[in-house]
């Protein structure tokens, strides 16, 4: 009697132990799974993490994409000489002046180097050509494909990144809009924005980024800032500002705008962007630009 009570108790002291383990083991597992779950979010939110911020690096410029411009298959070139960050040359021979941008001249002729040009031109240079291998470049011309010093209007693009947003995304280059070559202006603009907003190279606080329109000295690439005095409507559409600046709207690109929203900026003032030149009106000298776009202008 004894044997079997002490068979029976020992069973039960064995089984007792086993339902305890059960049980304990039975505790840890949602810890053990609670664990895995955490790693695996942690582990996944790290990796999307990473794309995220891999993407958002280079959004803008693979958002400007060649197959947007509707021009075509483009063609494979090689770039042997870059004059500045917008104008270069091919092993073929032919000139190319970069659509969409303008970078800072290079100083010739005595002169010195505006802010910031041997930058663009070293960038281009940089993006191009790497020491280590050469880099699938291609060629998309523009709908209107050359201008009047005999240079190609083009888009490039490096290994399916446009050169043009590359330059704008790094404050290297103004944003600017001749139509009929308007294909990526959307893009373009944010590449530009983007940088504008960050401070980057030519919009850095410590450089100019405008002129006043009683202060301009010469002709030439420039931002001018003044208060719209008068808008007349005729065939040319003419907006006269303080100071005797004149901005010009041209039939052919009256498209582009609102009239009324045009009308609207009576009072206002505004900052534009394109090339200055002189013109004579009544005898009298009076600084001009032609205002091609509405990307050439902001409303402040």
């Amino acid at each position: 009697m004894q044997v079997v009570e002490s068979t029976v108790s020992t069973s039960v002291l064995v089984e007792s132990a086993a339902a305890k383990n059960k049980l304990s083991q039975r505790a840890d597992q949602p810890v053990k799974n609670a664990l895995r779950v955490n790693t695996r979010s942690a582990f996944f939110f790290a990796f999307f993490l990473l794309i995220f911020l891999f993407t958002s690096t280079y959004s803008r410029a693979d958002s400007c994409r060649a197959s947007d411009l509707k021009l075509g298959q483009g063609e494979s070139v090689v770039v042997k000489t870059v004059y500045d960050g917008d104008t270069f040359t091919l092993s073929d021979g032919r000139k190319i002046r970069l659509i969409g941008v303008n970078t800072p001249e290079l100083g010739r002729k005595g002169l010195p180097d505006e802010a910031l040009a041997l930058a663009a031109k070293q960038a281009v240079q940089k993006a191009i050509q790497p020491a280590s291998t050469r880099r699938g470049v291609r060629l998309y011309l523009g709908r209107e494909r050359g201008d009047t010093y005999g240079r190609q209007l083009a888009h490039l693009f490096i290994d399916g990144q446009s050169l043009a947003a590359m330059l704008l995304e790094q404050g290297l280059a103004w944003h600017v809009v001749v139509p009929p070559n308007t294909g990526l202006a959307a893009c373009f603009a944010k590449a530009e924005q983007s940088a504008r907003e960050q401070a980057k190279g030519l919009w850095h606080k410590s450089l100019l980024q405008f002129v006043v329109s009683n202060q301009i000295e010469q002709g030439g690439y420039q931002r001018v800032r003044a208060t719209v005095r008068k808008i007349s409507f005729a065939k040319a559409w003419w907006i006269n500002f303080d100071n005797g600046f004149v901005a010009v709207i041209y039939p052919e690109n009256q498209h582009y705008f609102d009239k009324e929203k045009v009308s609207a900026w009576r009072g206002r003032q505004l900052e534009i962007e394109g090339w200055v030149y002189l013109a004579k009106y009544r005898g009298k000298q009076q600084w001009r630009i032609k205002l091609a776009t509405p990307y050439g202008l902001s409303v402040l």
